[in-house]
């Protein structure tokens, strides 16, 4: 994602609808574009889960990992 230039337009509802249905194992065999509620909901949790990993590596930044080697040379010395 790093290095591509942003899209001139938003997506449109059809796109996040899709996407979502994709992540909730939604492959659309029948051809018909409708994707069912609960797989919807999957879609969904599995984007919340995508996003609370990423929060959580991001709250993990350089500051901590020097609090950890500082505790570690704590017990070192």
């Amino acid at each position: 994602m790093e290095g591509r230039p942003l899209p001139q337009q938003a997506p449109d509802m059809q796109w996040a609808y899709e996407r979502l249905a994709r992540l909730g194992g939604w492959k659309d065999t029948k051809r018909t574009g409708r994707a069912c509620v609960e797989v919807l909901w999957e879609g969904w949790f599995r984007l919340q889960t995508i996003l609370e990993g990423y929060e959580l590596a991001m709250s993990l930044n350089h500051e901590d990992l020097c609090s950890r080697d500082r505790l570690m040379q704590a017990f070192i010395i």
